[in-house]
C-alpha cells in the first residue's frame, strides 16, 4: 500500500500526526503520572480522580458541540484554536496547586482539546480516498500512541530530576512548538482537497440520511462507551494496579506500562489489515476485537485469582488495550467517513469520539472505587463484562450498518 501513497497525502499525513501527538502529549501527561501526583499532594486516587473525570467530561461534551463547528469553519482554525488553548492550559497546570483550580484547568485542558479530532477526521476525509485514507486513519493514531510511549519513557526518568509539574510546563512547549508549524504549513498543503475538486461539499450536493441509519448509530455509540471505559480506565490505571499488586514502585510501574502503548502502535496496522482485506466491515471487525478483549479479559481475572503474575498481568493489560486502540480506529477513524456524502463528516465525528470520554469519565473514578472496596480483581473482572456488552451491541448494529453502507455510503 505505502508505494501507492502520494508524497503530498505522506507529507499530510505527517502534518496530522504530529498534531495529535502533541494533543496527546498535553493531554495524557498528568494521567501517566498519576501515581506521583498522589504521592506528592498526599492525596487518595479517588480524590484525584475528579482532575482526570473533568478533562473527559468536557473532552467528551466538547466534541458534540465542535464536531458541529467543525463542519461550519474551516478545519484549519479549529486546529490553530485548540492548540493554543490546550499550550495554555499546561503552563496553567505548572502555576498550580489547588485542586480545584487543578479540575477547572484540566476541564479547559479538555474542551481544547475536543477541538482537535472533528477537523482531524475531516481533513482526512477531504483529502484522502481509499488506501490514502487507511494509510492516513493507521498514522494518525500512532501519533497518540508515540505520545504515549515517550511519556511513559521519559516521565520515570524526568521525575528523579525535577517535578511532575514542570514535566507539564515542557509538554506546554512542545505543543507551541507544533503550533507554530502548523500554521504556515498547513496553509500550503491543504489548499485544494478532493471535495472541493469533486464539490461534494457544496450545499445542494449533501445527501440526507435515511432513518435506519440511526439505529446503527446509537449502538455504534454505546459500543464506543464500553471502549472508552477500557481504553483510558484501564490506562490511566496500570501503574497503580501494578504499583499496589505487586508492589513495584511508582517510577518503575509507570515504566512498564510503554508495553500496551508500543503493542498497540503494532497491531494497529495489522487491525487495518483485517479490516481491509478480511472483514471488509469496521462494525464486524470492532466486534470480533471485543470478542477477543473479553478472553484476555476473563482468562486474566482466572490467572489473577489462582496464580497472581506481575508479567501475565502485564500482558493481558497490553493486549486488552491494544484491542480497545483497534476498536477506536474503526468506529472512530474509519466509520465517520461514511457520512462524507451528508456534509457531516466533522459532527458525527466529534459524536462518536465524545462517547469514548463518556466511558473514560464514567471508568476512571469506577475502577478506582473497585480497586479501593472490593480489590484488583474485581476491577479485571468487569473488563471482561464491559468487552462482552461491547461485542453484543456491535454484533446488534452490524446488520443495519453493513445496509447503510451498501444503499448509502458506498454508493
Amino acid at each position: 500500500m505505502a508505494n501507492s501513497i502520494s508524497k503530498r497525502a505522506r507529507a499530510m499525513c505527517c502534518l496530522l500526526t504530529l498534531v495529535y501527538f502533541a494533543s496527546y502529549t498535553m493531554r495524557i501527561n498528568f494521567a501517566v503520572m498519576i501515581v506521583k501526583v498522589c504521592s506528592d499532594m498526599q492525596l487518595e486516587k479517588s480524590a484525584l480522580a475528579i482532575v482526570l473525570t473533568g478533562l473527559t467530561v468536557a473532552y467528551g461534551a466538547g466534541q458534540v458541540i465542535n464536531g458541529f463547528v467543525g463542519d461550519k469553519i474551516a478545519p484549519r482554525t479549529m486546529i490553530s484554536v485548540g492548540l493554543a488553548l490546550a499550550a495554555a492550559c499546561n503552563m496553567a497546570m505548572y502555576f498550580s496547586h489547588n485542586l480545584v483550580l487543578m479540575t477547572v484547568i484540566w476541564t479547559i485542558n479538555g474542551f481544547a482539546h475536543s477541538m482537535l479530532w472533528p477537523p482531524i477526521v475531516r481533513t482526512m476525509t477531504e483529502n484522502f480516498r481509499g488506501e490514502e485514507y487507511s494509510y492516513a486513519a493507521v498514522r494518525v493514531s500512532w501519533g497518540s500512541s508515540i505520545a504515549t510511549i515517550l511519556l511513559y519513557l521519559v516521565c520515570p526518568f524526568l521525575l528523579g530530576y525535577m517535578s511532575w509539574r514542570s514535566i507539564i510546563a515542557i509538554c506546554s512547549l512542545i505543543g507551541v512548538a507544533v503550533l507554530v508549524l502548523w500554521i504556515p504549513t498547513s496553509k500550503r498543503l491543504f489548499q485544494n482537497t478532493i471535495s472541493a475538486k469533486k464539490d461534494i461539499s457544496a450545499p445542494d450536493a449533501h445527501s440526507p440520511l435515511p432513518r435506519y441509519a440511526f439505529i446503527p448509530v446509537v449502538l455504534i455509540m454505546l459500543g464506543i462507551i464500553f471502549q472508552g471505559m477500557l481504553r483510558d480506565g484501564v490506562t490511566n490505571w496500570v501503574p497503580s494496579l501494578l504499583n499496589e499488586s505487586f508492589g513495584i514502585s511508582e517510577e518503575n510501574a509507570i515504566f512498564v506500562t510503554v508495553i500496551p502503548a508500543i503493542f498497540s502502535m503494532i497491531v494497529l496496522y495489522a487491525f487495518d489489515i483485517l479490516h481491509r482485506k478480511l472483514l471488509k466491515n469496521e462494525v464486524f471487525c470492532a466486534t470480533v476485537i471485543f470478542g477477543a478483549a473479553m478472553l484476555f479479559g476473563a482468562v486474566m481475572y482466572l490467572c489473577d485469582i489462582l496464580s497472581p503474575s506481575a508479567l501475565l498481568s502485564t500482558l493481558f493489560v497490553t493486549l486488552i488495550i491494544a484491542c480497545m486502540h483497534g476498536i477506536n480506529l474503526m468506529l472512530i477513524s474509519i466509520a465517520p467517513k461514511r457520512f462524507a456524502k451528508s456534509g457531516k463528516v466533522s459532527t458525527f465525528s466529534g459524536i462518536l469520539n465524545s462517547c469514548t470520554y463518556i466511558g473514560a469519565s464514567v471508568a476512571t473514578p469506577l475502577f478506582a472505587a473497585l480497586a479501593e472496596g472490593s480489590g484488583w480483581s474485581a476491577c479485571v473482572l468487569s473488563w471482561a463484562v464491559i468487552s462482552a456488552l461491547g461485542l453484543t451491541v456491535c454484533l446488534l448494529a452490524f446488520p443495519l450498518w453493513r445496509k447503510f453502507r451498501r444503499e448509502y455510503s458506498d454508493i
